[in-house]
């Protein structure tokens, strides 16, 4: 089979897995600090806004409030957190956790160090389930599934710009040294 012919395969594989039928996560790099200003990320239109309370050794630094059909992840009926990669492996978001909605802002306990933040988002066409990223008193980043009803599963953070850039380069360089290989051509006698 030709070089050719495998790249068309792979490609029409990859566009295949592309379509919108298809669960992917969409994360969003937030870097706010919200020690001075709070931070407000919509998502289908409901509404999530972080606040910051100063309270490090209480229940937590940062707050939560909702709005539109925004939620947010709860334990005993209080927003809460689930530790990081280091400290618990990767966490899933879905239907099987508890969610509540606040309308005024309320402390998320265990938000010391890094921590990831379970939402949801209840629209006409579905619950989008989601999560926020969380370093003491900083959003990271937030993701979301692009697909209605599916499960998330949070990471720490997104691909710097020059990741993107040194894995782009990687791959070109693989194909390069690809076409430039020699053929060998077998004949047999």
């Amino acid at each position: 089979m030709s070089y050719r012919k495998a790249a068309l395969i792979i490609a029409a594989g990859v566009a295949s897995f592309s379509s919108p039928a298809f669960a992917a996560r969409v994360i969003t790099a937030a870097n706010a600090d919200v020690s001075s200003t709070p931070y407000v990320f919509n998502f289908q239109g409901s509404s999530f806004t972080f606040g910051f309370n100063g309270d490090y050794f209480g229940g937590g630094p940062l707050t939560i409030s909702t709005g539109n059909g925004g939620a947010v992840n709860t334990i005993f009926g209080q927003p809460t957190t689930n530790f990081a990669d280091g400290r618990g492996g990767p966490v899933t978001f879905g239907p099987t956790l508890n969610y509540d909605a606040f309308a005024t802002a309320t402390p998320i306990r265990f938000t010391n160090g890094d921590n990831f933040i379970g939402l949801r988002a209840t629209v006409g066409t579905g619950t989008y389930y989601g999560y926020a990223f969380s370093t003491n008193n900083v959003i990271r980043s937030i993701g979301f599934e692009n697909v209605a009803d599916a499960t998330i599963t949070a990471v720490t953070g997104v691909p710097e710009p020059t990741t993107w850039a040194m894995s782009i380069a990687g791959v070109g360089m693989i194909g390069g040294a690809l076409r430039r290989r020699p053929r060998t051509r077998l004949v047999f006698a």
